[in-house]
């Protein structure tokens, strides 16, 4: 029972956002409403064994934006492309040397925490070397949350008249390609748990799906109502983090998300700057750097009608560049 009243709240902090018009609504809304109430002790539950599933079904609803266009433009992306490790790097940087020498984290918990990789796999790498996980949750969660609130207002800005196009989508069409879309999230999901892909939950159906629809064997277009409840569940779950938090444990790594964040949106006015004097879309590199998470980039991506096949490689290929970076110093760290 307390499931149902928690996603219940979910959907009503959803719909109030969308009712009064907050970019984002259907992830900031649950986001904030069920943060609230878990900030005020209100007893909030969710599922967690639907959590892959969700992250699954919006890798394959990604992937379902490939077509063969891809290959045509993968030249200009690649440039792009080419600029991402070093802004990452730059990033790191910034962000190590506020917590380190600002917040006086350790050493080990400041360089994980300072990696904008994927949540989970941040907060497991920390948690093997010996850093503090709750700080680095508290940090990688607060920088989401700004970068999805910042990227949020100035898209809403940006893309208003792709927003209101949007609008106009049928939410009960596409019905039949439902069945497909759940075969080919399951399939690339354990397909990625095989392998051993890092961020495989989200990442191996977005590739499986994109290679499929990639070389037209499969066109696929998701019903919007899925994508809905794909925003209403991870915003909900992102909400999660304010349970049992303590004031003394909750500001310190706020404070060093907020200042941490806020400093790395100045190489990313930089490179922004650079890339968009190189002809690049200034919407689609800002969706495409913002040092938020990957599901809630694409998804705010998916929710203005933005270039996703830009969006979701640049957001791929920094996930894949900042494990691999990680597993080296992983190594190093475990000997100090």
């Amino acid at each position: 029972m307390n499931y149902f009243f928690s996603i219940f709240f979910g959907i009503i902090g959803g719909f109030v956002a969308y009712k009064i018009n907050i970019p984002l609504p259907w992830m900031l809304g649950p986001l904030f409403f069920i943060g609230f109430l878990c900030a005020i002790k209100v007893k909030i539950t969710l599922p967690k064994k639907p959590l892959p599933l969700f992250r699954a079904l919006l890798g394959c609803v990604i992937g379902t934006n490939f077509t063969e266009e891809i290959f045509i433009n993968i030249n200009q992306i690649g440039k792009s492309l080419f600029f991402l490790p070093i802004f990452v790097i730059i990033m790191i940087c910034c962000t190590y040397f506020v917590l380190k020498i600002i917040m006086n984290y350790d050493k080990k918990t400041s360089l994980i925490g300072s990696m904008p990789g994927g949540l989970n796999e941040m907060v497991l790498l920390v948690s093997e070397i010996g850093g503090n996980e709750r700080i680095v949750t508290l940090l990688n969660t607060t920088r989401i949350i700004i970068v999805v609130i910042i990227v949020s207002v100035l898209t809403h800005l940006f893309a208003n008249n792709i927003t209101n196009g949007t609008s106009k989508v049928l939410y009960f069409s596409h019905l039949d390609d439902l069945f497909f879309i759940f075969l080919i999230s399951i399939i690339g999901f354990y397909i990625g748990k095989f392998l051993s892909i890092p961020g495989y939950s989200i990442i191996a159906p977005m590739l499986f799906s994109s290679l499929l629809h990639g070389f037209g064997i499969i066109n696929l277009s998701p019903n919007i109502i899925l994508i809905i409840l794909i925003q209403i569940y991870l915003g909900s779950n992102l909400g999660l983090y304010f349970k049992d938090i303590k004031l003394q444990e909750f500001l310190g790594p706020i404070k060093a998300g907020v200042l941490s964040t806020l400093i790395s949106f100045i190489p990313l006015c930089l490179f922004l700057y650079v890339l968009n004097f190189l002809g690049y879309d200034l919407l689609s590199l800002i969706l495409s750097y913002a040092p938020g998470g990957q599901a809630e980039m694409c998804i705010l991506t998916l929710s203005i009608g933005g270039d996703i096949v830009f969006v979701s490689i640049h957001h791929v290929f920094r996930v894949f560049f900042v494990i691999f970076l990680a597993t080296i110093l992983k190594k190093y760290l475990l000997k100090s």
